[in-house]
């Protein structure tokens, strides 16, 4: 298992978050991921790894697995200039993460509060959410209630909610 991997695994058990963890293929895309949801009963929620053109600010975007992404509807909500697509550089020194393996289990790492989180709002309905622990050779699920009120504390991240429109 890969370092990163065991540092974000360690800490869930850390903070007694209960977790399903399964090793698959490399999983870097939504339809790559539909089997993987099924196994875990939990959506693998789409992860965006965002910035400003002047790259003023850098956001994860969590939403649902087939939600669409317009920049200029989470821009606003958001209250931020246009959001564009993030360089690889900034999401691996900050999160420890590539693309195809974006996951907030990478804010473990953003430990100077870089990174503002924001989540579909859709996503408080879900009992169970999953995503890739930092390496997209695994695939983890969880409580939602886990995630928002263990995680995301011991990490020093609170999401900005945000409406996404399916």
């Amino acid at each position: 298992m890969a370092d990163v991997v065991t540092e974000v695994l360690d800490a869930l058990r850390g903070l007694g978050v209960a977790f399903d963890l399964i090793e698959h293929e490399p999983a870097s895309s939504i339809e790559a991921c539909a089997p993987l949801s099924a196994r875990l009963n939990a959506p693998i929620l789409k992860n965006l790894f965002l910035t400003t053109r002047r790259r003023g600010g850098y956001y994860l975007l969590v939403m649902r697995p087939y939600a669409p992404f317009r920049s200029g509807e989470v821009s606003a909500q958001a209250g931020s200039s246009r959001l564009c697509f993030a360089p690889e550089e900034p999401l691996d020194a900050l999160l420890r993460e590539k693309p195809g393996s974006i996951s907030p289990m990478g804010l473990l790492f953003d430990r100077k509060n870089e990174v503002t989180l924001l989540m579909d709002s859709a996503l408080r309905e879900e009992t169970r959410l999953a995503f890739h622990p930092c390496r997209n050779t695994h695939s983890l699920a969880l409580a939602t209630e886990d995630f928002l009120t263990k995680f995301l504390p011991a990490v020093h991240h609170e999401p900005k909610w945000i409406d996404i429109d399916a």
